[in-house]
């Protein structure tokens, strides 16, 4: 116990032993109960506590961007790291303490997408499935801006889930201020090859917005090019970037059903999937109903798959509230997740009676062309 939680009883010293006795007796209870409130209010520790009858719950995360019906398995893996931009996974939530939990199943499993007047999809699976990550929703689904939609799912061994959400408006579409390459020299040589400098493509662009409405924005970088020293010579792939300037603050997160390629170093270049960051942006934040930021991605760096690119698509999504609080959520999690003596971070979701969120996006977008390839 913190010495800072011990409740002290001072006597003198000249109190008889029985009547010492007979004190401290009296006063044990009180003493207790007083060591156990301040154990809970005023001690700091590096300690979780977990309550080992937990029940699970379905956890699902759906982020559907409704004008984005692009079939992104038109390059056959490894050559295509996008999924799709209209996906749905669920799973069970499981405590690391029992590993039993771990590979639980979803038996009986069926959820559905409805309008306010109809059911747009159903999904029904009949044999015991471990989860359900990555599932597609068809292009066929029209979520036009300011109606509502709702998602149910259910399975055998946990309460049923449900979520409803309202489209947003489409976001305006990024004008191009300049694009600019550069070279950049490295600080020391990379691990694999021993590389010294890299490329650089920078992207000064800026989009109109109403400060007056409720949006929120996600910008996610795509590129088109290839490796020729590789075994991938043609990729498509989400892009990592940074933000160089931008006239409103933002943060990044992890967007969740997004991957993309990266080379690792392990004894031979490897390359492997990683998760998506997205630079994510509150309109009421904005000045000046405008938002110009520029951001530069850096490639032919033994990192990035690209050694030369055709073309680059820069993707501006408008989001739900919901979503932007639950990416904040990721955001605050990711700061302090190294430090025991962090405030707890509670993932802000709509998903009742589970875990998660259920967002659908509108976007637009700027596609840059590279002539001759850069």
């Amino acid at each position: 116990m913190n010495s800072d939680c011990i409740y002290r009883v001072s006597v003198s010293e000249k109190m008889p032993t029985n009547q010492f006795k007979t004190a401290l007796r009296k006063l044990a209870p009180i003493v207790l109960t007083i060591v156990i409130i301040l154990m809970f209010f005023n001690c700091e520790s590096n300690e979780r506590f977990y309550r080992p009858n937990l029940l699970e719950k379905l956890c699902s995360i759906g982020i559907i961007d409704a004008d984005d019906t692009s079939d992104y398995d038109f390059y056959p893996e490894p050559f295509d790291s996008r999924t799709s931009a209209r996906f749905i996974s669920f799973e069970k939530s499981y405590q690391a303490e029992y590993p039993e939990e771990v590979n639980d199943s979803l038996r009986e499993f069926s959820f559905s997408i409805s309008s306010s007047d109809k059911e747009l999809f159903n999904y029904q699976s009949d044999t015991a499935i471990k989860n359900l990550r990555g599932f597609r929703i068809p292009a066929e689904i029209d979520f036009r801006a300011g109606e509502r939609f709702y998602l149910q799912a259910q399975e055998q061994h946990t309460p049923e889930i449900s979520a409803e959400i309202i489209v947003p408006l489409s976001p305006s579409e990024p004008e191009l201020i300049s694009i600019n390459r550069e070279k950049i020299t490295l600080t020391e040589p990379t691990a694999c090859i021993g590389y010294t400098t890299a490329k650089s493509a920078v992207i000064d662009f800026s989009f109109e917005n109403d400060n007056s409405t409720d949006l929120y924005y996600a910008i996610l970088l795509e590129g088109d090019g290839g490796n020729v020293s590789s075994a991938f010579p043609i990729v498509k792939s989400e892009l990592e970037f940074d933000v160089r300037y931008c006239n409103t603050p933002g943060f990044f997160a992890i967007l969740s059903g997004y991957t993309r390629y990266q080379w690792t170093c392990r004894d031979r270049l490897t390359m492997i999937k990683v998760p998506v960051y997205a630079y994510f942006i509150e309109s009421s934040k904005i000045p000046a109903d405008k938002c110009i930021i520029k951001i530069s991605t850096q490639f032919e760096d033994e990192r990035s798959p690209f050694g030369i690119l055709r073309s680059l698509r820069v993707r501006l999504l408008s989001i739900p509230k919901v979503l932007f609080l639950f990416e904040k959520s990721l955001y605050s999690y990711s700061l302090n997740s190294g430090d025991p003596f962090s405030e707890p971070v509670y993932l802000n979701g709509n998903i009742k009676g589970g875990n998660g969120v259920f967002a659908v996006c509108r976007s637009s977008e700027l596609t840059i062309k590279f002539s001759p390839w850069y």
